[in-house]
């Protein structure tokens, strides 16, 4: 369970939550730059699988390179929880 239920997740005790890149099975998405850091502590406290978050490019709709924030979580419904509840990322 998620630290706002008050319950320890393992993953996080172990060390082993976040990961280093984002593994094919993931489910991801990219966003708009905006404050990583407050996206990733929304994360940790409300979701509960394990996630990547980090810095990334893409192409825009004008064909121009533009900086997003890459997100992989490992369970699909959570992407659909983060996108309606995280209050950090532009609706």
């Amino acid at each position: 369970m998620a630290l706002v239920r008050n319950q320890v997740n393992a993953l996080n005790v172990l060390g082993i939550r976040k990961l280093a890149h984002i593994p094919p099975h993931f489910q991801s998405l990219n966003i708009k730059m905006t404050e990583i850091d407050e996206i990733e502590d929304w994360i940790y406290r409300n979701l509960e699988s394990r996630y990547y978050i980090g810095k990334g490019q893409t192409i825009d709709d004008s064909n121009k390179l533009v900086e997003v924030i890459e997100i992989g979580l490992e369970e699909p419904k959570e992407i659909t929880m983060l996108l309606l509840g995280c209050p950090y990322i532009a609706k």
